[in-house]
């Protein structure tokens, strides 16, 4: 299982490769210990947690300050962040929307964010993958459908919204094969919005 959720990790860290390159001010949402992400870093980035303890385990690679506290109201200044990246977040929070209008308020003007989370339109299979013990339960999710989560970055100008399977980004024929697989359905789904 550890080695599953280390790929994903790594998955999600060429999307913020992909797109957020140039980001020298990054805020990273719900970061726990995220260890690949925690090494893309740039230096004036910040890992915010609830969990004191997920953050303490980023480990000494990490470049980023470590800051305890609710992703649904944040302990910056508006317009602090150039980037806002919230992976596997939003299926764990009460209310999703006051989490991406607070990333929303933290971003600059041209700001990008980046949030992935399982896609709702197929929880049926997430049901299926922990009761036969392939999938590690996580505590209680609301799993948002497509149509939900594109909705929540209604603060924000949608860039993209992409379902996959398992990669969201790398070879090209890994993730049309993979995307296949998934018949246009995915389990996961990213999107991309830019602060106007």
């Amino acid at each position: 299982q550890r080695k599953a959720n280390r790929a994903c990790m790594q998955a999600y860290a060429h999307l913020v490769e992909r797109y957020l390159p140039g980001a020298s001010r990054l805020l990273e949402l719900g970061a726990g210990t995220s260890e690949p992400l925690s090494r893309l870093a740039p230096p004036l980035s910040v890992a915010l947690d609830l969990s004191v303890p997920m953050l303490c385990g980023r480990g000494s690679a990490s470049a980023s300050a470590r800051v305890a506290a609710d992703a649904m109201d944040l302990p910056f200044q508006d317009a602090s962040f150039d980037a806002v990246l919230c992976i596997n977040l939003l299926e764990h929070v009460p209310e999703p929307a006051r989490v991406v209008t607070e990333a929303a308020r933290v971003l600059s003007t041209g700001g990008l964010f980046l949030a992935v989370t399982p896609n709702g339109d197929v929880v049926w299979l997430f049901e299926a993958l922990e009761r036969l013990h392939l999938k590690l339960p996580e505590g209680p999710h609301r799993f948002l459908s497509c149509r939900e989560f594109v909705a929540l970055a209604a603060p924000l100008d949608m860039i993209e919204h992409h379902r996959f399977l398992a990669f969201p980004v790398g070879p090209r024929r890994l993730v049309q094969f993979s995307d296949s697989l998934a018949c246009g359905r995915g389990l996961f789904q990213y999107l991309l919005a830019r602060k106007p």
